[in-house]
């Protein structure tokens, strides 16, 4: 075999084992399943959040912190706040709560979310500023056809490493008013 069939026989041998391993994922209530969107409740959970650093909350997870403890990583990763600053954020496991979650520090504030609903739409390949406004002006049409009233900025949550190249899984969300 040459090089190049070597090299790409790697490649995707590595991507199908990044593929297969499980992370947890976020917990949520989905409470109206469309084919266009998911209504959703999202209980809180213990995050940690920095100035879009990855590298910052990497190394929290990967020990540095308060207690040096190493901590899963989960999906998803959000991108944005809600409030619509340019921030990212780890869910933290959920055996993690305000009583034993590791300080975070200057680069990284560790907080526990709100609970809150939100309107959430899918959709595959890398998440790019094009594709994000797409799905983001389609959910605020849905939102605006159903009476849902929103009072989020756009948030993207991103499932997939950036090196998988198949099977990419995000999503848009909005927060809504609870719809009782």
């Amino acid at each position: 075999m040459d090089k190049i069939t070597m090299g790409l026989m790697a490649f995707l041998l590595f991507s199908f084992n990044l593929m297969a391993q499980k992370y947890e994922t976020q917990e949520f209530k989905v409470l109206n399943d469309s084919e266009e969107f998911e209504l959703r409740y999202y209980p809180p959970v213990m995050k940690i959040q920095s100035d879009n650093d990855f590298g910052s909350l990497f190394r929290y997870i990967s020990g540095r912190n308060s207690s040096n403890t190493k901590i899963a990583m989960t999906t998803p990763v959000y991108m944005g706040d809600g409030q619509g600053n340019q921030v990212m954020e780890f869910v933290l496991p959920s055996s993690f709560d305000q009583n034993n979650t590791p300080i975070g520090s200057e680069e990284v504030r560790v907080f526990q979310s709100n609970p809150g609903h939100f309107i959430a739409m899918s959709f595959g390949g890398y998440a790019t500023a094009r594709s994000q406004k797409k799905y983001a002006d389609r959910l605020l049409a849905i939102a605006d056809e159903n009476n849902f009233e929103i009072i989020s900025a756009p948030i993207l949550l991103v499932y997939n490493a950036p090196y998988q190249v198949f099977g990419r899984k995000n999503e848009v969300l909005f927060e809504i008013v609870d719809p009782k």
